[in-house]
């Protein structure tokens, strides 16, 4: 099919497209502003913690989009050590891999913008009921990843593959879940499953000792 040209020779159809990808960023710019943390600290005993789902792999760029909107925004980090070319590096991996904590008051507009980011899918729950974070679930992990002793719990090591389970820490406590995997170490780490308003969402560096065997 041609493409008509407009008086400047650009295609309409393209035109209309960047058009329309240019207000879209119009909007949700503006409604991320309802999500900063000016609003917060305005705010502060309104602000809530929420757990966004994101493209795996994206999410230091989600939580990095999050910030320069001036979002509060946290996602959990490992340190790990890896080989490349032949000599050891140090870096950082994603301790929730696909997830993205956020803290905002919460407003259609803000979960719009949200939403609306780029490799960002849904937040943890759905629209019908929005997974709400209790702020110490959230410092445990900051603590984590700061690289900070925390309070050790005793690990239930019958726990495996296919077992019930209730997360009692962190940001997906209270959840019941189903444990997929189990990877035995120092600090071991489960991969689970969990339904939330009949979607599930899996979860793939759990802390073993964050679940309560049922």
């Amino acid at each position: 099919m041609m493409q008509h040209k407009g008086i400047t020779g650009v295609p309409i159809a393209t035109s209309a497209r960047d058009g329309f990808e240019s207000r879209m960023r119009r909007i949700t710019a503006r409604n991320l502003r309802a999500a900063s943390m000016k609003v917060t600290e305005m705010n502060p005993n309104m602000a809530r913690w929420y757990c966004l789902v994101v493209k795996r792999g994206r999410e230091f760029d989600v939580e990095n989009l999050l910030k320069e909107a001036n979002v509060e925004a946290f996602m959990p980090r490992e340190r790990v050590v890896f080989v490349r070319h032949g000599r050891k590096v140090e870096g950082d991996r994603p301790g929730l891999p696909g997830y993205v904590l956020v803290r905002f008051v919460p407003s259609n507009e803000a979960f719009a913008g949200m939403v609306n980011l780029k490799n960002v899918f849904d937040f943890v729950g759905g629209a019908s009921g929005y997974h709400i974070i209790k702020d110490a679930h959230v410092d445990v992990f900051k603590r984590i990843s700061n690289g900070e002793d925390v309070t050790r719990i005793a690990t239930d090591k019958t726990i495996g593959d296919g077992s019930k389970a209730e997360i009692v820490m962190g940001p997906f406590a209270g959840f019941d879940c189903v444990v997929t995997s189990v990877k035995w170490c120092r600090q071991a780490k489960a991969s689970v499953r969990i339904h939330v308003e009949g979607r599930a969402f899996d979860i793939d560096s759990m802390p073993l000792a964050f679940l309560k065997k049922l």
